[in-house]
This record gives structure tokens, sequence and C-alpha cells, in this order.
């Protein structure tokens, strides 16, 4: 698992300078009232279409032409500050939390006018709000965070009249804040629980839970399958939330392979992410939309982002609440809750991806909490407990790289090329031996005898080296096995391992000044 022990410090990871990469703004459309979330629809005619939840309705703006959007219908409701969006069969669902039921809005009128619309307050499972909505490749639609019961999913079927729905089913185990479903799975964000839930959805009269997994933060808003279905992607929306990578292929046993965050350390809230050819997505709240290359998924890496709100930063809940890239022309339209309506292009880039170990040279042991910089950026990682580290730069180049660890030297790779969509593996060898091991007059000084031993080993210290007083030795593992005592001059030599098992150790003497010398010992 990448990266997970050292989150603390990993937090410092790939600091790009925020505010514009790789996407570019094409058309905004101000509202006069706080947005919530949005969504997107393409006509018969080519037209496409932002489809935006607003504090007093709900809004549909013609953006075929992104440079000079058109507002062309709103539905007046009920005041809220939530409200999402979704499509089925040239129809438009939208929920909210202020009451009155899911409206459903006919929109195969478009581009002429809209006319034609209704409520849906369910009959079996009868509910006035809902939080979140989510509706399949089967016209199935999951009305979650209802006022019925638990608030977790009620299932609907839209293929016989998508203006009245048929109710199939609940899931009522947890509250469901959001999620979404692909064949037989519903991934539902039990959101008070902080877990992803997996729920077969196979017979909707008859939910059942088959896995879960805590999420970063423990606060499970949103979450959205790779392409694949092998992985599913998290957010918690929480200051200093992470976007998750969790591998689903045993559900059984979720497990988390990645974490990240745009802007770390700044506490910037993650919101809703949403999957696109390998890529996450996400409306990141006071950050605007970023761009995640997942095509590794134990490797996530920023690769574009568009500030949507850049009098905001940090903490708090302002900026970009939602984001639809799935338009057929590949434009992306996003609501920031103040600024209202963008539509942005994307360069869509694979990232340069550096993975490899850190290891001691003698040992071969791994080295946890390494330090791996990519010079001359602000990009680092640390290394997990297996000593694996991944991690990488939107930006191909020759770079250097720096490793660096308490307890070694630090060392410089010079002259790395890293490539867009290509892995690069570097394996790194640290050793805290390299000055003494590999020198001559080092070794020679120590005087050693006999080296290989099959009993006692005698180290006799010159004059030179009488500044050397405190004598350690170390099986290869790095643990201590003997503290060694000197004799006072003129015999400065001490007779030790009788108790030392067969084996190779490292003797390492220290001077006053914290100078130090080493070797390498053979017990037969």
């Amino acid at each position: 698992m990448k990266r997970i022990a050292t989150l603390l410090l990993f937090t410092i990871i790939s600091m790009l300078s925020f505010g514009q990469l790789n996407m570019n703004e094409l058309g905004h459309f101000p509202y006069a009232k706080q947005l919530s979330d949005i969504w997107g629809y393409a006509d018969g005619d080519g037209n496409e279409y932002a489809l935006v939840g607003v504090f007093d309705g709900f809004s549909i703006v013609d953006v075929t032409d992104p440079g000079s959007p058109e507002d062309v219908y709103f539905e007046t409701g009920v005041p809220s500050i939530w409200r999402d969006i979704k499509t089925w069969d040239n129809h438009a669902y939208v929920s909210t939390e202020g009451g009155g039921g899911i409206l459903i809005v006919d929109l195969n009128p478009l581009p002429g006018q809209v006319t034609s619309f209704t409520y849906f307050k369910g009959e079996d499972y009868p509910f006035e709000s809902a939080h979140n909505i989510y509706i399949d490749e089967f016209g199935k639609l999951y009305i979650f965070g209802a006022n019925y019961s638990s608030g977790g999913a009620i299932i609907c079927d839209l293929t016989g009249d998508p203006m009245n729905p048929e109710e199939l089913g609940i899931f009522d185990e947890f509250y469901l804040h959001d999620g979404m479903a692909r064949g037989d799975t519903l991934w539902g964000g039990a959101i008070y629980a902080g877990q992803l839930l997996a729920i077969d959805v196979s017979d909707p009269s008859a939910p059942e839970l088959m896995g879960s997994a805590t999420t970063p933060s423990q606060f499970t808003h949103n979450a959205w399958v790779s392409d694949d279905g092998t992985h599913v992607f998290t957010t918690d929306e929480v200051g200093g939330g992470f976007i998750g990578s969790f591998d689903v292929t045993d559900l059984d046993n979720i497990t988390e392979v990645d974490r990240i965050q745009s802007s770390p350390l700044s506490l910037v809230i993650p919101h809703n992410a949403h999957v696109l050819n390998d890529y996450i997505v996400t409306s990141y709240y006071a950050d605007g939309v970023t761009i995640h290359d997942a095509d590794r998924p134990h490797n996530l890496i920023e690769v574009g982002n568009f500030d949507t709100a850049p009098e905001f930063e940090g903490n708090g809940y302002n900026g970009c609440w939602g984001v639809y890239p799935f338009l057929p022309s590949g434009n992306i339209v996003a609501s920031d809750m103040q600024e209202g309506l963008y539509i942005l292009e994307a360069e869509y880039v694979r990232a340069c991806y550096l993975e490899g170990e850190i290891t001691d040279s003698v040992t071969g042991l791994p080295i946890m909490n390494a330090v791996i910089r990519i010079q001359p950026t602000d990009a680092i990682a640390f290394s997990d407990l297996d000593g694996s580290y991944a991690f990488g730069i939107p930006e191909a180049g020759t770079y250097n790289i720096e490793v660096i660890h308490e307890d070694y030297p630090s060392q410089v790779i010079e002259d790395v090329e890293l490539e867009n969509g290509e892995l690069t593996l570097l394996n790194v060898e640290l050793s805290n031996w390299v000055t003494s091991i590999n020198s001559p007059s080092d070794t020679e000084s120590l005087n050693i005898y006999p080296n290989p031993s099959s009993s006692v080993f005698t180290l006799e210290v010159p004059d030179d080296k009488s500044a050397y007083q405190e004598v350690k030795v170390f099986n290869l593992t790095g643990a201590l096995v003997a503290e060694l005592e000197l004799n006072s001059r003129p015999s400065r030599k001490v007779t030790f391992g009788q108790e030392l098992p067969s084996g190779t150790y490292i003797l390492k003497m220290t001077s006053r000044s914290g100078e130090m010398i080493s070797s390498l010992i053979t017990k037969r």
C-alpha cells in the first residue's frame, strides 16, 4: 500500500502552483443566487446544456457555444442550498433537501421551450426531501438521504414511465449521503459511518451489503468506480480530506491503495469525484476543479486544475460544488457556489510516473520514511513500510532525484528522464557504512583479527585513532548485539564475539566528535 503509513508526512507531496494547469476557461455564466450541483445533457441535434441547481430553483443553460452561454429554462423551487441533478431518457431529475420531492423535467422539447414537469414523492417509501440521486445504465433511480426511515437508498425503475418512477425496494442499513451504481453493484457513501459500501442490487427488492471499507478521513461523501471496475475512488468532505483509491476486486477485503490531497496542508475540502477514461475529475471547493491521473490507481497524480474561486482558499464550504466532465464535446461544466457556471476545456495528460524501492545497501532491508524528491520541483514522496514509493509529476523532462533519510547520507541520482505516460522504476540503496566499509585505510586502521573467526575477535585501535571511544556491533537487521569497552593505552584493544552466533556483523566505532568508521566481520 503506497504511502499509507506515512501520510502525516506525505501531506506535502506534489505542491503544484495551484490556479490553472492543463485547463482553460471557455465561458462563464454568473448567477445572482448561490449554486449547488450540476449535470450535463446533450440533445439529439448535438446541442449541449448545463443543468444547474440554484438556491431558488433549477436552471438549464445552453452551452453549445461555450463563449456565449444562454439561459433557456428556469423552474422555481423551494429555497435550498442543496440540489442534485441526474438525467435519464431525455428527462432531468432534481433532488433537494428543501422538500417537495424529486422534480422531474421533460427535456425532449429542447432546444425549444421546456414546459412539462412533475414531482415525485413516493408511495411505498414516502419522502419529501432527499440529499442526492443517481441513475444507472439500466434506468434505476437511487434516492439517497431521503427523510424516510434511515435515509438509505430508495430504488426505483424509470424505464416504464420516466415521469412516474416505479418503486422497487430500499437499502436501509445505513444512511447514504451519495452513491453511484454500475452493473449489479451500488457503491454507497455512508458518510456518518465513514465507510464505502458495496451493495448487491441485482434484486432491488432485497439489496444486500457485500463489503465495506473505512475511507481516509472517515466522512465518506462520494464514490465513483473506475472504468474497468477494479477500483473505487472516494472523497471525504472534511477539511484536509483525501481522494481515496480502493482495490475492490475482492469485496471481502476492500483495500485502500492510495490517497491524495490537492493542496496539502491547506485543509481544502474535496466534494464530488467522477471518473472519465481513468482520470478523476473532482469539484474541490476552494481549489475549484482538479484532474488526477488514475491510470495507476496506487499512484494518483494531479495533472490538471482550474481555480474557479481564487478569492477562497483552505477550509470552508466555498467555491466549486459540482463538475460534469461527460459532455460529447469534451468540455467540462462546473458550478461555483459564489461565482456561477464555468465552461472549461481540459488537456488530459498522463503523468510521469516514478516508482521504486529504498533499501539498505548492506542488509537489503526496506527503509521506511525516506524522502524522495524530484528536483527542482516541490514534488516529494515518502517510502512506505516495505520501502516502496510511488508518485510523479505532470511535466516531462530531465530531473535529479534526491533521496534523504535521517540515518543515512543523502544520495542524488542525476539526469533521470521522466516521460508522460511512462513508468520510471528507480530503486535506490542507501548506506551508512559506505565511508568505512569501502575505505581500505579505515578498515586497516581497525585491525580486527582473526576475521573471519570461528571463536573470538580482537579489535586493536592504534594511537592515531585514540579519539574513537564508542564501539558497537550490529547484526545485518540493524539490531545492536554488543557494546565494547576499549582498554586504556598503550594497548587499546578488546576481545569479543564468543557469544555471537555464526553470521556477518557490522562493527561501528564513533569518536567524541561524532565521526564514524566501521567494518564487516564474519563469525563462522
